[in-house]
């Protein structure tokens, strides 16, 4: 059966096979095609088997019983799925037999077969079968449905440019086009509508051709004011800017670049987190919370650490660092490393050299610290932590030019960028590609603005550039740097120039909702 060829309707509904079963102890298949198996285990593992063996139904007592929806080959498949789990082994099934024993797995709720399977159908979901797949996870197992239907969402604008969405129906197409998650550029939301009415019968049309007429309508900012669209939505991905210095002090504002208005929003951080704004302090993002740790509020010197749960939208205070990263009175070539399930920070081997604003990036399972200022000197080397023997080593060559005030961002697992920074004399506009297998420095295109003390952050094959001091005033520029064409393009200025800001991206995460506040309401 091949599944590209074969709707979700005629999967449904092809002939059942027949399957026999003996309460017995063997897994043996028999040659009439009988799997014995004994009541407890399928009680155990099923709770269609556990209802009928302990109520008073006919086939309850009986000593066989026969299932119409199964071969005994793919029963015992099934039957083998959790017990396999059980010895910590995960069973390797491919695509089509998946969605071949899903119809058994839910008629049998055999609940640990059904989440592998879940699991397996939704890591091979593509444009050319979700949209089937979609509709026989209506008909058998709706939680699945539900994570087709998401994928669905957030694949949206490769089924446009492919066409594949030309197949939904009018009904899937309409509950689509309402919700705020699509993944849809603005200015392909009419194409979408006119190609899908040219594709079907004016008969299949009716309910699109009136709803595209009742809801498209340009839209306020931010969503779209070029483009006529059926409603406001949130952009799947997101570059979060949190704190840096701006000419009132610590920055107050959390800004947020939306990427299908190509622009940056103010938002609200509705949630009282106390000491997270903060000015050249770090900030990572770690299993769903925000540790921000270290910096400087134009009073106090941080070594505190604040942990923010994404999910809970709950905070604590984590421990504190041993050293104050900015202490405002040495340089230091001290390290630790947070463990955020412990909240614990660990001190580790010292660097070679002493540094203040350089770059720190963690590429091939290594950490790298690179350039900066020793009080003296601005560094053209780096170094390399090796957790293993805790020990610094010397990257294999040097950057192309001394930076301090630079930023890193890992591009590959194997592969940094850095970019930026103050050479002694001037604002650098220049970036640099260090690969950790060769070991070599590969000069990248400039930036539009030169900058120090900026921040950047990769996402969706791009590298996002904001803030930073030019050289003569702090500014607001941003941009962004294509990885595949190589090319740095300008983007709108933040809502306030800030240097020593802090970056993160979130790509499909429930927290975007929290920070765009886009009703759920279809009639927005």
């Amino acid at each position: 059966m091949d599944l590209s060829d074969v709707s979700g309707i005629q999967l449904a509904t092809s002939p059942p096979p027949r399957t026999a079963i003996d309460y017995n102890s063997s897994f043996e298949e028999s040659p009439a095609k009988r799997v014995f198996v004994e009541r407890t285990l399928l009680s155990h593992y099923s709770t269609y088997f556990r209802v009928l063996f302990s109520n008073e139904f006919r086939d309850s007592q009986a000593s066989s019983h026969r299932i119409r929806l199964i071969t005994a080959s793919d029963f015992h498949l099934l039957i083998t799925i959790p017990r396999a789990f059980e010895q910590g082994i995960k069973p390797n099934i491919n695509l089509q037999k998946a969605v071949e024993l899903l119809e058994p797995a839910a008629y049998l709720q055999i609940n640990i077969a059904l989440e592998h399977i879940s699991d397996i159908i939704c890591a091979n979901l593509s444009h050319e079968n979700i949209i089937k797949i979609f509709r026989l996870a209506l008909l058998y197992h709706t939680p699945l449905a539900l994570r087709v239907w998401r994928a669905m969402i957030r694949q949206f604008q490769t089924m446009f440019a492919t066409n594949a969405y030309l197949t939904l129906k009018e009904n899937e197409l309409i509950g689509l086009l309402t919700d705020k998650h699509l993944n849809l550029k603005s200015e392909d939301e009419r194409t979408v509508v006119v190609n899908w009415i040219k594709h079907n019968s004016p008969l299949q049309s009716d309910r699109i051709v009136q709803f595209a007429q009742r809801n498209f309508a340009r839209r306020p900012q931010p969503d779209s004011t070029k483009y006529e669209v059926i409603r406001n939505r949130q952009p799947i991905g997101a570059v979060v800017s949190f704190g840096g210095w701006a000419s009132r002090g610590v920055a107050q504002k959390i800004e947020v670049f939306n990427k299908r208005c190509e622009r940056w929003q103010t938002c609200n951080f509705n949630y009282d987190v106390p000491n997270i704004r903060r000015a050249y302090n770090g900030i990572e993002l770690v299993d769903d919370k925000l540790v921000v740790f270290g910096g400087f509020n134009g009073i106090q010197h941080f070594q505190t650490t604040t942990v923010f749960d994404l999910e809970t939208k709950k905070w604590k205070s984590g421990a504190n660092m041993h050293d104050k990263r900015m202490n405002g009175v040495s340089r230091l070539k001290t390290a630790e490393v947070y463990d955020p399930l412990s909240d614990r920070w660990t001190e580790i081997a010292n660097m070679t050299h002493m540094r203040s604003d350089g770059a720190v990036v963690s590429i091939d399972n290594k950490v790298i610290a690179i350039g900066g200022f020793d009080g003296r000197n601005i560094h053209l080397g780096g170094e390399c932590y090796d957790s293993i023997v805790d020990k610094w080593y010397p990257l294999a060559s040097n950057m192309r030019t001394r930076r301090t005030g630079c930023t890193a961002v890992p591009i590959m697992d194997h592969v940094c960028m850095v970019l930026g920074g103050f050479n002694g004399v001037k604002r650098l506009d220049t970036a640099e590609l260090y690969d950790m297998r060769e070991g070599l420095w590969h000069s990248v295109s400039v930036m539009h603005t030169a900058r120090s003390n900026f921040s950047a952050c990769p996402m969706d094959f791009s590298v996002y550039v904001a803030g930073g001091f030019d050289g003569q005033s702090t500014t607001k520029d941003s941009e962004r740097l294509d990885l595949r064409a190589r090319k740095w393009q300008a983007l709108p200025d933040l809502a306030e120039a800030k240097s020593a800001l802090r970056m993160i991206s979130l790509t499909d995460h429930p927290f975007l909702d929290e920070l765009f506040h886009i009703s759920d309401d279809d009639d927005s």
